[in-house]
């Protein structure tokens, strides 16, 4: 009987059998989205987009320049990335007020926020101390969190931060008796399941690769091959094997034995970019990008243009920018007009401010000139109708102060709302 260890000798000689499962499948979520690549285009695409185009506060001009110099959008963006990945982010403000990060924030003698530092929730956790007043809002909420960090020569480090110091950006939502963190504001990751689909798909592709070097497969019938092993001549069969190779890559030709034979056949492929295809649809609906974003495929469809899937891209950008970041940034801004050194850049025009954002889509010269068309046409109807109210009975001062509390023309609407210090501390 034909021993088995002495074909595999004759054949392959000193070669290993791949049998390693080498890519994706052996990678946590972290260690995937360190690979960069696709993993790390899912988690984010969505927080990159959402700022990429930038940020907006009316009714207080200095902002603007603070923003800048705190780098607070691609603060924002880290945390809602790393919400993204690990269920939470957190932003640690740094501020100059006379007191240690430990202690609330004195809002009072704050002179200068220094710096944002952003951190996942894998390094932030909550201690034992927490509110317990039952008549306020944040009955049984963490007072004091600790952040462990890297420090340089330090495996690790920590400290403690007041939760009046650390704003946080919110993981996707999950049930409270699955938080295991103790951290209210602890959500699941929003990617866990299309990293699965990641992996899936590199399992796929790797599956493809190797049907396609096994695509043509040589096979050489040889004549006394079971006896040659028997008789242990496996050197002279393998280099028979290893000449017909080396004659077949350099002539693209053999020469065999009148009584040998030799035949390369084909492997059938079809279906593989199908099925690939499918693992592309489902890393897109797993993670909620469209295909045509995520993998730069174009519009499948009769006169399909991928108009459709752009804009429900930046519809889910938007929603969850208004979500995520959004109030993350009302206490950025809050707290950046509570400066005590702003007061020497000037003042802003009353308290009232708001935050907007620019379309994420860009308009065309054309939309926006018809857009100001509109606008005109119906800033014109309604003079007309202003007119008309004055004509009736409604006099000069009610018909411009009607307008100044719009901001027509110019007019800055009289000051109001909630002082940057009181809002401050609210939120």
């Amino acid at each position: 009987m034909m021993n088995e260890d002495g074909y595999l000798s004759a054949v392959l000689g000193s070669a290993m059998l791949d049998a390693g499962a080498a890519g994706l499948s052996g990678l946590d979520d972290l260690a995937m989205y360190a690979e960069g690549g696709l993993p790390a285009r899912v988690v984010d695409m969505i927080p990159d987009t959402a700022v990429s185009r930038g940020v907006e506060i009316t009714g207080d001009d200095r902002v603007r320049g603070e923003l800048d110099r705190l780098k607070a959008l691609p603060a924002l963006a880290d945390a809602w990335r790393w919400a993204r990945l690990t269920g939470g982010g957190a932003i640690v403000i740094v501020a100059k007020d006379g007191r240690s990060l430990r202690e609330p924030l004195d809002l009072e003698g704050l002179v200068q926020l220094l710096e944002l530092k952003v951190f996942t929730l894998d390094d932030v956790s909550a201690t034992e101390k927490r509110y317990s007043d039952p008549n306020e809002a944040n009955y049984g909420m963490p007072e004091l969190y600790r952040v462990r960090t890297q420090a340089a020569g330090v495996p690790s480090a920590e400290f403690l931060v007041h939760e009046s110091r650390l704003i946080e950006v919110p993981g996707d939502p999950l049930p409270a008796k699955l938080n295991r963190k103790g951290i209210p504001w602890a959500g699941r990751p929003a990617v866990t399941r299309a990293f699965r689909a990641i992996r899936r798909y590199g399992e796929g592709l790797r599956w493809s690769l190797r049907l396609l070097e096994k695509k043509q497969q040589a096979v050489h019938k040889m004549k006394g091959l079971a006896e040659a092993i028997e008789a242990q001549l496996e050197d002279v069969v393998r280099k028979r094997v290893e000449m017909v190779d080396a004659v077949r890559n350099a002539l693209n030709g053999v020469a065999v034995d009148s009584e040998d034979d030799y035949q390369v056949l084909s492997t059938d492929m079809s279906g593989v970019k199908d099925a690939l295809a499918e693992f592309q649809v489902a890393v897109a609906s797993e993670s909620g990008y469209p295909v045509t974003s995520l993998f730069g495929r174009s519009a499948a469809g009769l006169n399909a243009t991928g108009d459709g899937d752009l804009e429900g891209f930046y519809n889910t950008v938007a929603m969850g920018r208004e979500v995520k970041i959004n109030p993350a940034l009302e206490r950025v801004v809050s707290l950046i007009r509570a400066q005590r050194g702003l007061e020497r850049q000037g003042k802003g025009q009353g308290e009232a401010w708001s935050i907007s954002w620019p379309a994420l889509k860009p308009a065309t010269a054309k939309e926006t000139a018809e857009v100001r068309k509109v606008n005109a046409e119906a800033e014109a109807r309604e003079m007309d109708a202003l007119s008309a109210a004055v004509d009736n009975g409604l006099s000069p001062e009610q018909a411009f102060a009607y307008m100044k509390e719009n901001g027509r023309y110019g007019l800055i609407p009289n000051p109001s709302g909630q002082s940057a210090k009181s809002y401050a501390a609210e939120t």
